[in-house]
């Protein structure tokens, strides 16, 4: 059964963005550009393009490719970082925050899809036990230092 769990998460974060994309193209986004929307909003807008990246989890390069087609779009704009000139931040614009509400109904439409069956109990059982895999990875991955 273990042997199979890096598998099964890999299949399930899979099929969960296919199913929510699937709804995103009701907006015409692919799938890199809604991810960037959302993570803009996790990570908290005047982040940086690498924070972003990082967030992610894709290279400089793909991310560079995203936030000028959101530029060219309208969704999002580069502002001066108040705290270092030479760094540039990311900020929705209010077509980007509106369009993001719409991002934000579909995906909720479609985590249901994906989680029914499951009770509030199931789902927070599942949430905690994904939870508790990542902090693992990162104690793994960022050993304390002694």
């Amino acid at each position: 059964m273990e042997s199979n769990i890096g598998w099964l998460l890999s299949r399930a974060a899979l099929s969960w963005r296919t199913v929510v994309d699937q709804h995103m193209a009701e907006l015409g986004l692919t799938q890199t550009r809604w991810i960037a929307l959302l993570h803009l909003k996790r990570v908290g807008e005047g982040c940086t393009q690498s924070a972003l990246a990082a967030n992610i989890g894709v290279e400089q390069s793909s991310m560079l490719r995203t936030v000028n087609q959101l530029l060219e779009a309208g969704l999002i704009e580069r502002r001066a970082s108040a705290d270092d000139g030479r760094c540039r931040t990311l900020w929705l614009t209010d077509a980007g925050k509106a369009l993001l509400v719409d991002v934000e109904q579909l995906a909720f439409k479609g985590r249901q899809q994906l989680l029914a069956g499951l009770d509030t109990q199931q789902r927070q059982q599942f949430h905690d036990l994904l939870a508790h895999i990542i902090i693992n990875a990162h104690t793994v991955l960022m050993p304390e230092q002694p």
